[in-house]
């Protein structure tokens, strides 16, 4: 089974989170990884635009084995869950089938259409993605897989669709499709010249199947609203002519072009989006008279383009959309278009939409009768404040934010306009029983209560194995330089002196808390009652054990491996979990030159050691992306209590003072590796260069 691990972000690029994700290839895998994984994010093709399907851990349904029985007597298809529309529509339309419902892109996996319940151009004919859903299966928090249908488990299907993944893995569906003689829309075109004169054509034309307009928000005062409403219907083979009519079952075809970079900034610009709104609107016919487009441009214009998100630059964008009732629906839209524009926001894509009742069975689902915006808002400097502000007037009209498409509201704004959540939360715990977990999830406290952030102080110092000399007189450098400290050692009377003396000496502030490398199950309990948590973690214990006892006492070696390895290992993964979202924070791990070449005279310590600087050089290239460093100290001999009695070579030997200094400075500086004393480099590297049958010969 493939997984990886990385910095992972959705379509809006915004947020990035680390995590890791499994491509499971079947139903037994993917029970597996629910079973070891807890809270997992359920993903497909990433194509929602915040942080719906990213979490530390993601099961990704697109390496599923495939399923596709297509029963064209009864207009169904079974297939597997983490099939994209895309593929979907390539084998249906030839043989006269459509998507019942079909979003803005057909890049989307089918449990990603089930779990956001999406909705298209013809909400208000035809619903949501599930009210053509008949049967699926999924797994979950028991590991069990469960069939559910509106009339069987209805309760777990009603969950489901919209759910964002939290109910279960969904691993195949069974849905109706729409049977059709071509792959054309007749498309129709109506200019409106202001939001009056649009809101009225929308009734007109409400028994359209398919109808949306495009809005351009830089209007403002008679022309604000300034848009263009495109009315559409499944076009009949018989009404084709010329090449439509040679191949009126043509699926769409491959991306041609690809956006081959990041765009700056100032593409965006108010100006920039003038002028494309007057090109749009001159483009359009507006006469309202037929023309035939294919399916592809006319749903999903912008898959044309490969990578169009990037359009929008590095810091990424958010859409913004949401929906309000009919009632007052007008005034409100009219005030937002107004707030948008006295700030700047532009955006090419801005899109008006009739949605029709909403599933009175379902749960989440985003829908209601009224209107929906969407926006994609480039993430600038005041974004995200003026977005909450428009929250308040969605929430008061008595409307509610699209959670696929969110990034940024909070959880406060979804306990007052997702009033089934109660509910959805009694079935989430029966079924999904806590173990699938999303970013979304935890930032809207979907599950319970929000996850209230952890303090966190980027200048605390968290120094493990504190009892040592070196450790001792690191903490004292740290605390010279105004670090808050925390001694973690097993020892808290001595720390508690060794901190009295620090906050005598320093002022700096300094607390004691009990620490115990080998007890590796205690570790997550211990980082997690850190308050605040620490900026910046030292390893600083060890254990080196006498040679000869080790190799004559069974297991003897084995307890140096445990402190030295394992021990830091465990403890050090909890910092780096901790560390790696906030994007800010230093590891330190004290080594040893024992670790880069075995030795006679120690090799179970210099095992350990050399297993842990190929540790923390893996973490370092893990955690660089997300802006955390992680320096490897080498301190060679340094007199402190554990080398007390040892013959040390004065040329070779530090006191704990130097090495303290040394690792200050390189953590100033920001260095990968660091030997206390520089000839030490040089001596390992001719240690470490020396033939293994003259090293061997050696007394080392």
């Amino acid at each position: 089974m493939r997984s990886e691990h990385g910095r992972w972000s959705n379509w809006g690029l915004f947020p990035e989170v680390p995590g890791t994700v499994w491509w499971p290839g079947d139903g037994q895998e993917a029970a597996q990884l629910v079973a070891r994984l807890q809270g997992a994010a359920p993903r497909g093709n990433g194509r929602s635009y915040g942080d719906a399907s990213l979490g530390r851990r993601m099961i990704s349904g697109l390496g599923l084995k495939e399923v596709f029985e297509l029963d064209k007597e009864k207009g169904t298809l079974r297939c597997s869950a983490g099939l994209l529309l895309e593929e979907v529509l390539l084998r249906i339309v030839p043989q006269g089938f459509f998507l019942p419902v079909t979003p803005g892109t057909r890049l989307v996996s089918i449990g990603g259409a089930i779990g956001g319940d999406i909705h298209g151009k013809n909400h208000h004919v035809d619903g949501s993605f599930s009210a053509f859903v008949e049967r699926m299966a999924l797994i979950t928090g028991d590991g069990r897989t469960v069939e559910c249908s509106p009339g069987e488990n209805a309760d777990l299907f009603n969950a489901t669709c919209g759910g964002m993944g939290l109910t279960g893995f969904i691993t195949e569906a069974t849905i109706r499709l729409k049977p059709v003689s071509s792959a054309y829309i007749r498309q129709r075109s109506i200019k409106c010249g202001n939001l009056d004169a649009l809101f009225a054509k929308f009734e007109e034309h409400k028994h359209a199947t398919y109808n949306v307009a495009w809005i351009d928000l830089m209007a403002k005062g008679g022309h604000q609203g300034r848009s263009v409403l495109l009315l559409g219907e499944h076009a009949e083979a018989a009404e084709l002519k010329g090449d439509a009519a040679k191949h009126p079952l043509k699926p769409h075809g491959k991306v041609r072009l690809k956006v081959p970079f990041f765009f700056p900034g100032f593409v965006l610009s108010p100006f920039t989006v003038r002028i494309f709104n007057l090109l749009y609107n001159l483009k359009a016919d507006g006469s309202g008279k037929p023309a035939y487009v294919h399916y592809g441009p006319y749903f999903h214009p912008l898959d044309a383009v490969g990578e169009w998100n990037k359009i929008y630059g590095r810091r990424g964008f958010v859409q913004y959309q949401f929906v309000v009732p009919l009632a007052g629906g007008r005034a409100l839209m009219g005030e937002v278009l107004e707030e948008l524009r006295r700030n700047g926001m532009v955006s090419f894509l801005a899109v008006l939409k009739r949605f029709g009742p909403a599933d009175p069975a379902a749960l989440l689902s985003f829908p209601m009768e009224g209107y929906t915006l969407a926006l994609d808002i480039p993430l600038r400097k005041g974004t995200l404040e003026v977005l909450q502000r428009l929250d308040e007037r969605v929430a008061a009209a008595g409307g509610r934010i699209y959670m696929v498409k969110d990034a940024r509201m909070s959880a406060a704004m979804v306990e007052r306009t997702y009033p089934k959540l109660p509910r959805f939360r009694e079935v989430v715990a029966r079924y999904g029983q806590g173990r699938f977990r999303t970013a979304l999830s935890e930032r809207l406290g979907l599950l319970g209560e929000a996850a209230a952030p952890a303090a966190f102080d980027p200048r605390r110092v968290l120094i493990l194995g504190a009892g040592s000399g070196m450790a001792m007189a690191l903490a004292r450098k740290f605390a010279q330089e105004g670090h808050p400290l925390v001694l973690a050692m097993r020892d808290t009377r001595a720390g508690e002196a060794l901190c009295q003396e620090i906050q005598r000496d320093t002022g700096a502030s300094c607390i004691t808390v009990p620490f115990d490398a080998e007890d590796l199950a205690g570790h997550a309990a211990f980082y997690a009652g850190l308050d605040p948590r620490p900026g910046i973690v030292v390893a600083a214990f060890g254990l080196l054990p006498g040679q000869a006892e080790a190799q004559e006492v069974p297991g003897g070696g084995l307890r140096a491996i445990a402190v030295n390895y394992t021990g830091a290992v465990s403890i050090l993964e909890e910092a780096a979990r901790d560390l790696e979202p906030r994007g800010t924070g230093t590891i330190i791990g004290i080594s040893s030159v024992a670790g880069d070449r075995g030795r006679a005279s120690n090799y179970f310590y210099g095992s350990a050691k050399a297993g842990f600087t190929a540790y923390l050089s893996g973490l370092r290239n893990r955690l660089h992306p997300s802006g955390v460093h992680v320096l490897t100290v080498k301190p060679g001999f340094v007199r402190t209590a554990m080398t007390q009695g040892l013959p040390l070579p004065a040329p070779l030997t530090a006191t704990a003072g130097q090495a303290a200094q040394g690792i200050f400075t390189a953590f100033r500086k920001q260095r990968n590796t660091v030997y206390v004393l520089g000839r030490w480099r040089w001596v390992m590297l001719i240690i470490t260069l020396l033939p293994e049958g003259i090293f061997k010969r050696l007394r080392l």
